[in-house]
């Protein structure tokens, strides 16, 4: 979700790799559709794992700044990044909850984890619009 929301934010003016703690190969469903709303398209959007970027040439090292955006991940991101310069941003975000009782509820809480992951973008890298 982060990547797609920066890329629509900012483009290609800075380089952006998304990568999680597992490797999944899809994306979310109620992810794809409350990113859709805002216009970011994940339909086709991979899920990659860090261990799966770094087998395949993205050494976490050659990045100059992380945002893990879990403590599971924070702590993944830390263990990768022990012997490099990397500049690690904890923003934890509450994951959305999935109420099987309720879609209304369970996209709102998707929209609001969305919005969170916007307005943290936004204010971050406010300097590079």
């Amino acid at each position: 979700m982060a990547e797609g929301i920066f890329k629509k934010l900012y483009g290609k003016k800075i380089f952006v790799q998304s990568a999680g703690i597992f490797d999944t190969l899809e994306i979310d469903g109620f992810t794809v559709k409350v990113c859709d709303e805002i216009n970011v398209k994940l339909s086709k959007h991979r899920v990659r794992s860090l261990s799966e970027m770094e087998k395949d040439g993205g050494f976490i090292g050659t990045f100059d700044l992380i945002i893990p955006l879990t403590k599971e991940s924070s702590e993944e991101a830390y263990r990768y990044s022990t012997y490099s310069s990397v500049i690690i941003e904890d923003w934890t975000v509450d994951e959305p909850i999935k109420n099987e009782n309720d879609i209304k509820q369970t996209l709102e809480s998707y929209r609001q984890t969305r919005d969170v992951i916007f307005d943290k973008i936004k204010k971050r890298f406010q300097n590079y619009i």
